[in-house]
């Protein structure tokens, strides 16, 4: 199994975001990279890594083949390119599913959706989930549920990339999971894992913590 510590999966997230969302400006240089890896939105939690951590975790990412270094015949300094949807054969969609994680750990279905869509188009919550039953299937799975199967709403997942010892804990079941309650149609489900993500973003900005589960 892959295992990463925290400011690889920062490094790759990072990487695979800019892959996706500005590939005008893709690779990226080592201050990019660094800026990147250190921004104050859509990051959790905040870091502020030096050009050397970065560099050097780059140096062993590329030793790895997850990372590769570019020497341009024009550029002055070189820049850096993710290996890791090659490494893993992941689509475009998958991808930003795993990038999302990386770059804010575990998070509920609709926070997914919206965030990783931003990335990759993802339609609707029956994509996701088809997505996330691709990267769990798969011979060494790439996501697992935390969430008790019973749970339908607010169901969060996690990637399995973390090194020994940083793993999440899996989530207890909720009262209303308990109780066999399910929201009434698909529609519902998609309103309300929308309204979750809306919380939990602007919680984020707010700076408040969710209460523990």
């Amino acid at each position: 199994m892959l295992k990463l510590n925290a400011i690889e999966r920062r490094v790759l997230g990072t990487l695979l975001e800019k892959w996706l969302t500005t590939p005008q400006n893709y690779p990226l240089s080592l201050n990019a990279l660094t800026n990147g890896c250190n921004q104050k939105s859509a990051r959790d939690p905040e870091t502020s890594y030096t050009e050397q951590q970065v560099l050097e975790t780059c140096q062993a990412l590329k030793r790895r083949s997850l990372v590769t270094e570019f020497f341009g015949s024009s550029a002055r300094v070189s820049k850096f390119e993710e290996a890791l949807s090659v490494h893993l054969e992941l689509g475009k969609e998958q991808a930003a599913v795993i990038a999302e994680l990386l770059l804010r750990g575990p998070q509920s279905e609709g926070e997914l959706r919206q965030r990783a869509g931003r990335m990759a188009p993802i339609a609707d919550l029956a994509t996701l989930h088809s997505l996330l039953e691709q990267l769990g299937t798969r011979p060494e799975p790439l996501v697992r549920r935390l969430s008790d199967p019973t749970r339908s709403r607010g169901v969060r997942w996690s990637h399995t990339l973390y090194a020994d010892g940083e793993e999440p804990a899996d989530l207890p079941e909720s009262p209303a999971a308990s109780q066999g309650y399910s929201p009434t149609t698909p529609a519902l489900e998609e309103r309300l894992a929308q309204l979750e993500a809306r919380v939990a973003e602007l919680e984020r900005q707010l700076g408040v913590r969710p209460p523990a589960h």
